[in-house]
């Protein structure tokens, strides 16, 4: 048995992308030439690897075995690639990046943008889940660099420290909150509470601060980003603790607006950049590094929109 390095990668693709269609749309390829080369694999072990289900695809104990080799033979192969790159001092080329959605939707466009300008040759990704998926996919190899609110799977992974957020209590701007300053912490808790999932470096950094669970608040949604929660809270359907820079255009806008909790001292929290401790990092990462680290750090306890300009400016 012969094993094709390309097929894997494609394998690979399918595994992580969880459909053939998400795939062959990454691999700019049909999605029938992705399914054919599928299928190819599968002659070449003699061993069905996917179980094609209506609406996801399974691994069968077989896949999962290769996806597991061919996962660490594909990182085998980048990190190569790598020092090669470095040897030969060449920045060009993708850069994947994850990060959880903060960081990701609020800290890291204006940068890359910035860092174009000066790195056009490097093609930036960025992909979004929360802290912990984010390090998953830099633990895995999936993506070179992850920008996340909570530290997950730290043994094998690398930490810098990238920033500081503020989380703060949002409420709608109705008639029902407007005139109200502050609360307790006791009120808080039995009112509708709109929280993070598990995953979530926000709600990970606010247990860490209140030292007990969220599950003891007056939980009526769990959302998966702050996006929907910020619809949630001006739909009047509840409350949440969230950054102030996914709230600050809404709050500007008189969309949102801040209460204080009475007694809690500011609740900040940091935001870190991962990378995998046993993978090189590219030349292109690297440059991003050390673009990306002096401007955050610069522009540490600005406004959203101050960043922003920031960013834009340099």
């Amino acid at each position: 048995m012969r094993l094709d390095l390309n097929l894997i990668e494609i394998f690979c693709c399918v595994v992580e992308e969880g459909s053939f269609s998400r795939a062959a749309e990454k691999l700019r390829r049909s999605q029938s030439t992705v399914s054919g080369h599928i299928k190819n694999l599968e002659d070449l072990v003699d061993a069905p690897l996917l179980d094609r289900l209506p609406r996801q695809i399974v691994l069968t104990h077989a896949g999962r075995l290769l996806y597991r080799y061919g996962r660490s033979i594909i990182n085998e192969k980048r990190s190569a690639e790598r020092e090669l790159k470095q040897l030969l001092n060449r920045e060009a080329g993708d850069l994947v990046l994850c990060g959880s959605t903060i960081p990701a939707e609020y800290l890291l466009p204006p940068i890359v943008a910035s860092f174009r300008k000066d790195f056009p040759q490097i093609r930036v990704e960025i992909r979004i889940s929360d802290s912990k998926g984010a390090c998953s996919d830099v633990v895995a190899g999936r993506a070179e660099l992850g920008f996340v609110g909570a530290v997950f799977e730290a043994d094998e992974i690398e930490v810098r420290h990238f920033g500081s957020d503020e989380l703060v209590l949002v409420v709608p701007n109705n008639a029902e909150w407007r005139n109200i300053e502050s609360i307790t912490l006791s009120e808080l808790i039995t009112m509708p509470f709109l929280a993070r999932e598990m995953g979530s470096g926000t709600r990970r950094a606010l247990e860490k601060m209140l030292g007990y669970s969220v599950d003891n608040f007056n939980v009526v949604g769990c959302f998966g980003s702050t996006g929907a929660i910020k619809e949630a809270i001006k739909a009047n359907i509840g409350v949440s603790i969230l950054s102030i820079l996914a709230v600050a255009a809404e709050i500007a806008g008189g969309l949102l607006r801040t209460v204080r909790i009475e007694n809690m001292e500011s609740m900040k929290r940091g935001f870190y950049v991962v990378n995998n401790k046993k993978l090189s990092l590219s030349p292109a990462a690297e440059a991003f590094l050390n673009f990306a680290l002096p401007l955050a750090h610069e522009a540490e306890g600005v406004t959203s929109d101050a960043f922003q300009n920031h960013c834009h400016a340099s």
